[in-house]
């Protein structure tokens, strides 16, 4: 379960800092700078992404609130909740602006004065989000938030896990995003439903993950992250214990101001820190 976020490009800087802080707290994020690449097609994605998501938290500016996609997202968001009789949309005031008609009778969470008296309101109705398989992991140098999903793909039907993690880089004021997203082919997610239906969801996760890290060829992978620039790696692997073939995506992206530093992340250093908080056996 995630939040998508509703918002106009002129409050990127914003919406940023709320994503992270987002993640920091275990609530998982759709976010389209984050899960989209080039050649994505938008429309289709972000529908996606919109019924796929628990809530849709709308950044109210004066910019989002005159931008037509901003308006479409709402008007599926209000769509919802008429359908599914709850609450989806969460509107976020981010600056006095005029307020949709829709949203007035709302509940705001006001960012206006305080950012962190704003996320406090916000957060309260989005603790159901908060996630076993999301955690932290802090050193002197640098913190690093990270999620594991994994399950069965909506649209393609083949089983996915999926690892995200948002690294601040304290010294250097810098924060990283590395995702991957591995598929299975059909052997793989014909064994995982099998799996699922015993009860056993966690065992092709953990064997996915004890492979990586065994394997010469991917636990030495070094990812390339730059700023506001995604060039995913892809790659196949395979499970010669279980004769099942995976394919592999890796996106890494340093975010926020432009140092003109670019950024290696070693996979095996992602591989080790779960296996450190015992997230793969």
């Amino acid at each position: 379960m995630s939040v998508f976020i509703s918002y106009s490009r002129n409050d990127s800087q914003f919406v940023e800092k709320l994503s992270i802080t987002l993640v920091q707290n275990k609530i998982n994020v759709w976010l389209d700078k984050w899960a989209m690449k080039p050649g994505d097609s938008l429309e289709p994605r972000i529908q996606q992404a919109l019924s796929d998501s628990s809530y849709l938290l709308v950044v109210l500016s004066k910019s989002s609130v005159e931008s037509p996609w901003c308006k479409k997202e709402l008007n599926t968001g209000l769509l919802r909740e008429l359908e599914e009789k709850k609450i989806v949309v969460i509107p976020i005031l981010l600056e006095d602006c005029e307020i949709p008609e829709s949203l007035k009778d709302k509940l705001f969470a006001d960012f206006t004065k305080d950012f962190n008296e704003g996320f406090e309101t916000l957060v309260r109705p989005l603790s159901k989000l908060i996630s076993e398989h999301m955690g932290r992991s802090s050193s002197d140098e640098k913190i690093t938030d990270f999620a594991i999903n994994w399950g069965l793909n909506k649209i393609t039907d083949r089983f996915t896990l999926e690892i995200d993690t948002v690294t601040w880089i304290i010294r250097e004021n810098k924060t990283i995003l590395v995702q991957l997203t591995i598929n299975g082919d059909k052997r793989a997610t014909r064994r995982y439903k099998r799996q699922h239906q015993a009860g056993h969801t966690h065992l092709m996760k953990d064997a996915i993950l004890n492979t990586l890290k065994s394997n010469k060829a991917t636990k030495g992978l070094q990812v390339l992250c730059q700023n506001d620039k995604v060039d995913p790696y892809l790659f196949m692997f395979k499970d010669d214990s279980l004769n099942l073939l995976f394919e592999v995506k890796i996106r890494g992206v340093v975010m926020g101001v432009d140092s003109g530093d670019d950024t290696i992340v070693h996979l095996i250093e992602i591989l080790d820190m779960l296996d450190s908080l015992n997230h793969f056996k």
